[in-house]
Formats: C-alpha cells, sequence, structure tokens
C-alpha cells in the first residue's frame, strides 16, 4: 500500500493552493464539500504518484502535478477523487483488469463533471457514448487494448489488500451515506449518478403506510388528508393521502438492531425505513431503542418528529450504540415494563438481521423487519413478518 505520509518540505504555495481548492468547493456544493472534509486531501512525495489516487477512503495528491493545474482543474481533480470514493469504485473492480477498470470509473466521472459545468484534466478518458452507462457496462464496451493508449500517471485508485477491502469499504460508505443526507438536509444538489446509486440504501423498502393502517383503523382514529404527499409516490406525480394523526399512533417504538452482526449498508436501511415511518405516518412521539445483548439509552423524538432532525440524530457519532451479541428480546421485555414510557407504544418495530432469539408473543402489536442475509433465517413464530431485501 502507498507510504502517505506528508512531508515536511510540501511548499507553502502548495498548501495555500489546496485550501483555497477547498475553499471553492465549499461553495459549490454540500455533498463535495462534505466529503472532502472527511477524507481531507494530503499531499504526499511518495515515489510511484505522480498526479493523484484514492485507496477508497484517502485522497492523495503529488503536489508539483497540483501545482501544475488552472484553478478550474485543480477543483475538478478533488471532485474527480471524491467521486471515485462515492461510487465505491476501489472496492467495485472484483477481478477486472485494474488499469482498464480504471479508464471505465474515469469516463463515467468526467461524463458527471462535464455535465455539471466542469472543467476536465488533460488526456481525460471521456466518451459522450457512456452517458447513463454504469461502469461495469463501460468497461465491456471499452475496445481491447485501451489501456495502452493512456499514461500510466493518469491511474489513481491505488490497489488495497483484500484483508483491508471489507473494513475500508465499510468506512468509505458510511462517510458518503453521511454526506448525502448532509446534502438532502440542507436542500442541497447531489451529483449526477449518486441519488440513484445511494437509494439503495437511503431509501425505505417498505410502505409503511399501508403497514400501520392495520392498526389506524382498528383503533377508528386515523383518518386521510392530502397535506403531506407520500414522497415515495410523489416523484411520478401521483400523489396519494398520507395519514393524519388524530391519537391513534400516539408513539412508535423502533428498536434497532445494533449487534455485531449488523454492518454499516444494514443500518443504512434500517435508518431509510425509520425516515419513511417518519414522514408518512406522524407519530407523535418516536422511539428508538438500540439494542444487542442489552438494550441502550433511547433516542426520543416527541412533537410529531420530522425526517431531518432524526436522520441528524441517528447519524450522530454514538447514537446507535452496540456491537456485542444479538438478544432482541432483553429490549421487549424492557419495553414491556409499565414504568418505561408515559404512553405506551401503538405499535413497535424491531429492525433486526434475524440472528436473534424471537421469544413469546408480546401483549403489544410487534412487526418483526428482518434483513434479507445469506444465511437463511426462519420467520418468527409470532408478530407481523416484514422481509427487507
Amino acid at each position: 500500500m502507498l507510504n502517505a505520509t506528508p512531508t515536511a518540505e510540501i511548499d507553502a504555495d502548495a498548501s495555500k493552493a489546496l485550501s483555497d481548492t477547498l475553499v471553492r468547493l465549499t461553495r459549490g456544493n454540500v455533498f463535495y464539500s462534505t466529503l472532502a472534509f472527511y477524507l481531507n486531501p494530503q499531499f504526499t512525495q511518495a515515489p510511484g504518484l505522480l498526479t493523484a489516487c484514492t485507496d477508497g477512503l484517502r485522497i492523495l495528491l503529488n503536489p508539483r502535478f497540483f501545482m501544475g493545474l488552472t484553478p478550474q482543474e485543480q477543483v475538478a481533480l478533488l471532485k474527480h477523487e471524491i467521486l471515485h470514493v462515492a461510487f465505491e469504485h476501489i472496492f467495485r473492480r472484483k477481478g477486472r483488469h485494474p488499469k482498464r477498470w480504471n479508464i471505465a470509473c474515469d469516463c463515467v466521472i468526467n461524463q458527471i463533471i462535464k455535465e455539471e459545468g466542469g472543467t476536465l484534466l488533460p488526456g481525460s478518458a471521456y466518451d459522450e457514448a457512456c452517458q447513463g452507462l454504469i461502469e461495469e457496462e463501460v468497461y465491456k464496451k471499452l475496445p481491447a487494448g485501451i489501456e495502452d493508449e493512456f499514461a500510466t500517471s493518469l491511474w489513481d485508485l491505488w490497489e488495497i489488500s483484500q484483508c483491508a477491502n471489507r473494513a475500508l469499504c465499510a468506512k468509505a460508505r458510511d462517510l458518503v451515506l453521511q454526506a448525502a443526507q448532509a446534502a438532502r438536509m440542507t436542500q442541497g444538489d447531489l451529483p449526477v449518478g449518486i441519488g440513484r446509486y445511494l437509494d439503495e440504501f437511503l431509501q425505505p423498502e417498505q410502505d409503511w403506510r399501508a403497514l400501520l393502517a392495520d392498526y389506524l383503523t382498528a383503533q377508528e382514529k386515523s383518518d386521510y388528508d392530502w397535506m403531506r404527499p407520500n414522497r415515495r409516490n410523489s416523484v411520478l406525480n401521483v400523489y396519494l393521502p398520507a395519514i393524519r394523526q388524530l391519537g391513534a399512533l400516539e408513539h412508535i417504538a423502533i428498536v434497532v438492531d445494533t449487534s455485531s452482526s449488523i454492518g454499516t449498508k444494514e443500518l443504512a436501511r434500517f435508518i431509510g425505513e425509520i425516515l419513511g415511518v417518519v414522514e408518512v405516518c406522524y407519530p407523535r412521539t418516536l422511539s428508538v431503542i438500540p439494542c444487542d445483548a442489552k438494550v441502550y439509552p433511547p433516542l426520543v423524538f416527541d412533537g410529531v418528529p420530522q425526517g431531518a432532525d432524526v436522520m441528524q440524530q441517528l447519524q450522530t457519532s454514538g447514537a446507535l450504540k452496540g456491537g456485542g451479541g444479538t438478544n432482541m428480546t432483553v429490549a421487549l421485555d424492557w419495553i414491556g415494563r409499565a414504568s418505561t414510557f408515559n404512553t405506551p407504544p401503538a405499535v413497535v418495530l424491531v429492525m433486526t438481521d434475524g440472528e436473534t432469539d424471537f421469544g413469546n408473543e408480546r401483549n403489544y402489536p410487534v412487526i418483526w423487519c428482518i434483513t434479507e442475509t445469506e444465511k437463511a433465517v426462519a420467520d418468527p413464530a409470532w408478530g407481523r413478518v416484514v422481509r427487507m431485501t
């Protein structure tokens, strides 16, 4: 792996130029600026790095190369490396030819930068025919021997060991998800394709309005209005009535499995589903309860919480504590105690990978929200079961 220890001899002019470039990036787009802050681009004079590169979690720059670029090209360079991280290019290569894969990824990234009105670096891989294609498709369409047409200085996806692959990918994805949420919460734009790529992890899969309608109907306290469209349908310009809270779901409790078997992807899926509950069901109170083999302090949101507030707190470091074994029954026991909540939950959702003891049926409604995993997990014998693919 590249030794990226910055040297003390880095020219002061280069350091100032990098700072100025980061400022310009900050003014332009929340997503780019947030990821740039997390990835902390650094200069290095390590042998072998002639331009710039990323290992999926860092951005490293050759100071002489950087200073040879125009200010517009310097911004484009940082965007280029940030998009390599955002699209997980290091971790998606698998067994493909590294240089050919690098070119395919560059074609996709440079198309995005050009569509945004950015400046491409001299010698960049670019083909309008690649518009709308994903990297794997571009890779297949590239002509044979194309990797010999580009200078070796342009290879910027630095190889990492397989043992580090999974851990680095999880860390990188977490940073990208946080940057995407920062952009969405500030009404900022995501780069072309990033929103679509991240929707798999952030958008709610379930129609909670339909799933929880049974509880609303049973208590005869629900109504419908047109005040707040269902986000999952509004993109199609089909506005379905949203549920208006008239006391039916005063309190929804959501148990989140935070055991060691739950990775960044699963947590992102859980958070996306929690946002789905908030945005279409309007609970007066929402309690999010982290649990591995023990219960951690819940996050309680009162006063009909808004999705942005919920997301901000859930994304706070240490909010969803855990990392130990798995036993969701301890959370269910805790919820069932009369002294736990002033207003008992109308329904409890348990978000888990299913590798837990399900225990016995409770005297309150429970929906098991179980992720699909490589290991087959049987449905619990009680409660309603929802599978999250």
